[in-house]
């Protein structure tokens, strides 16, 4: 197998692994969103397998407008051919009653609706872009991925996010190093309700913070209160008074009546922590 990089010695046996586990399909449908794993995975099997590739991505509310706009962009300069689904979660009663479940029901009602098609289309196999490190999360979904028999070869392979983000950089992947993304049904606590109205709030909300400069946001709900997760390396932006003053009155036009600045900082699923 030839690639347009020198694997690093200590990555050669995860390589193996991968192209092990792919060699033997034809052809593959690659659920995308324009992340730092499904993107390399998309760009591996078409670049570097020489397989037949057709990606997938869900548009829906619970997929920011920012998210959605870079993955078509990727998909483009890349070179592989995307598709979008359209879905509607907040329809399913068991996605929009937001149980520690939800990801369980979004997943499968995603990956079904991708296989579905893939399926129509004739693509042998469907793929999707969980690393080793997802298991060892709070991860419902992965459920979901293991009843629709969905493939996760970077996970199987043992590739963790790190490694992910380093052979993509060697590869010349623009994404590289972009920050990790969630759905924005991630900021809403078990137990509250999924509304169109606050999944716009909150994409709102945290677009105004990444045109303040923020390198990696969320806000999380917690009834009329809007907490900021940030790296703390942009704390300082929030003691600017102007820049201060200007995202309180953003956030109360956003109807948050409070608002406040996590210390800790971001954190991956911190709010599965606070709600197991």
């Amino acid at each position: 197998m030839t690639y347009p990089f020198i694997i690093p010695l200590d990555l050669e046996l995860k390589f193996k692994t991968l192209e092990a586990l792919l060699s033997p399909y034809p052809s593959f449908a690659v659920a995308y969103s324009g992340g730092v794993d499904s993107t390399f995975l998309a760009w591996y099997v078409q670049k570097v397998l020489g397989k037949r590739l057709h990606a997938f991505l869900v548009q829906s509310p619970f997929l920011g407008r920012r998210e959605r706009e870079r993955a078509q962009s990727l998909a483009r300069e890349i070179g592989f051919s995307l598709e979008t689904l359209f879905g509607d979660p907040i329809a399913v009663p068991s996605i929009r009653e937001n149980s520690s479940l939800r990801c369980y029901f979004c997943k499968k009602e995603s990956m079904t609706a991708i296989k579905e098609r893939a399926h129509t289309l004739g693509y042998a196999a469907v793929l999707e872009g969980s690393h080793a490190g997802d298991s060892r999360s709070y991860r419902p979904g992965r459920r979901a991925l293991k009843e629709l028999h969905i493939l996760s070869p970077l996970a199987t392979a043992g590739f963790e996010k790190s490694e992910i983000r380093e052979v993509s950089r060697l590869a010349g992947l623009s994404n590289w190093d972009l920050p990790s993304q969630s759905c924005l049904a991630t900021r809403i606590p078990y137990g509250t309700a999924i509304t169109s109205d606050l999944l716009s709030r909150i994409e709102e909300a945290e677009s105004y913070l990444w045109e303040v400069g923020c390198r990696q946001v969320r806000v999380r709900i917690h009834e009329n209160l809007a907490r900021i997760e940030v790296t703390p390396e942009d704390f300082p932006l929030f003691m600017e008074k102007n820049t201060r003053e200007k995202l309180l009155r953003r956030f109360k036009e956003l109807n948050f009546a409070f608002v406040s600045l996590d210390l800790a900082g971001y954190r991956s699923g911190s709010g599965d922590k606070i709600n197991p």
